[in-house]
């Protein structure tokens, strides 16, 4: 039980803390901010986190690796890669959508972490990058992608999709289902699917 509370607090602290940093940037925000958000003072927020640079360093572990859990389900969405594919782009947008405050972070964040931490991060980027490309390399194989640079065209589909958070909103024309469906399109086409090819 003690375990499942202490999980759940520290679930609470990184969703302020991820709330605080996009709103104010992560130099400008102080702990007092994050705790403000919890409705308490710091001394709950020191209690689970040595200091601020502790509670960026868990949004990014957590950030990627939910992200890279999203490409390995669309990669068991069956044996047809462009069912992989257009899977992975609509779990994926739909991820970055529903933690947008996150991804945004994750995006104007990195420069804020020690060096240690962005070696870590850049290699768990590299993990999500070689799991897109293993979708694509397969395309390739089967003769149904038509790609020259695997690794760049994934790296250019993560990029595209993650860059939602800064432009997406919910009343705007396209809805959470309209975008993940949209970018399913787009990156069938980015690897040379045409239009009438099955993708589910």
């Amino acid at each position: 039980m003690r375990d499942e509370v202490t999980a759940y607090r520290k679930d609470l602290i990184v969703r302020a803390a991820s709330e605080a940093f996009f709103d104010h940037g992560y130099h400008d925000c102080t702990v007092d901010m994050i705790a403000e958000r919890l409705s308490g003072t710091k001394a709950i927020v020191y209690y689970y986190f040595d200091d601020k640079h502790s509670i960026l360093e868990e949004i990014f572990k957590r950030a990627l690796s939910e992200a890279q859990e999203v490409i390995r389900k669309a990669i068991d969405q069956g044996s047809d890669p462009r069912a992989k594919l257009a899977a992975f782009a609509r779990l994926y947008a739909s991820w970055v959508v529903d933690n947008q405050r996150v991804v945004g972070v994750i995006w104007r964040e990195e420069r804020s972490l020690s060096l240690r931490a962005r070696e870590t991060v850049a290699l768990e980027r590299r993990k999500m990058d070689d799991l897109v490309a293993l979708i694509i390399r397969e395309g390739v194989s089967k003769g149904q992608f038509l790609v020259e640079d695997v690794r760049t065209t994934a790296r250019a589909i993560s990029g595209m999709i993650s860059y939602t958070y800064s432009w997406w909103r919910s009343d705007r024309r396209l809805s959470r289902e309209n975008i993940a469906d949209y970018y399913a399109g787009v990156v069938l086409r980015m690897v040379g699917v045409p239009e009438s090819a099955p993708s589910s």
